[in-house]
């Protein structure tokens, strides 16, 4: 269950029962279990790795990195330990060395990080999908107007639904740090076009 955003965070708990059941088989030599570990925190992998390396293509193979680390290592993880931060600590480092080597190759091209997640050819009809478009735009203004540190702290905390701990502890922060940050970001927030759907 994710906290309400604002409250006080309880404790982080350990690995859970049901992750430290597909590691075990996983280190005995099932290669199928790892797949719902997978499946379990590529949300969160692929919002951490997103918000260092500013675009999706190379939130992916920063995401897939971080699977295949987490793999080749898995006997080197503390199963008395909670399994996400650790995991996002990994796709932390992975996105940071992927963006460190792309800054020193050839100078690229803007990226349209607009193009992320654009609306499905289904569902909403086209005034909903218009104004969904708007707010996402608005949503990547604000987002691209923050400090490099501060969109990380608010990708991991609003969109990958990490606790301040774990923020905390997948970008070598303390919560203090992370707190500060949500607040400067609110502020911001509130100071910007978005302001007006917040209750919408």
């Amino acid at each position: 269950m994710t906290p309400e955003r604002g409250a006080v965070e309880s404790p982080v708990v350990a690995t859970t029962g049901e992750d430290a059941a597909f590691a075990s088989r996983v280190l005995e030599g099932d290669r199928e279990a790892y797949g719902p570990l997978v499946e379990k925190y590529q949300r969160a992998v692929f919002a951490c790795a997103l918000a260092i390396t500013g675009n999706a293509f190379d939130a992916e193979d920063a995401a897939q990195e971080t699977f295949l680390r987490l793999y080749q290592h898995l006997d080197q993880f503390d199963l008395q330990r909670p399994m996400k931060p650790y995991l996002l600590t990994i796709a932390a480092n992975c996105s940071r060395s992927l963006r460190a080597r792309r800054a020193a190759g050839a100078m690229q091209g803007l990226v349209d990080i607009q193009e992320v997640g654009e609306p499905a050819a289904t569902g909403p009809g086209p005034q909903e999908v218009a104004l969904g478009v708007e707010r996402r735009r608005a949503v990547h203004e604000v987002m691209d107007s923050l400090p490099a540190a501060m969109r990380e702290v608010c990708t991991l905390f609003y969109l990958a639904d990490c606790t301040v701990r774990e923020v905390a502890s997948a970008l070598s922060m303390s919560e203090g740090a992370v707190k500060v940050a949500l607040h400067r970001a609110r502020k911001k927030l509130l100071e910007s076009p978005l302001a007006e759907w917040r209750l919408s």
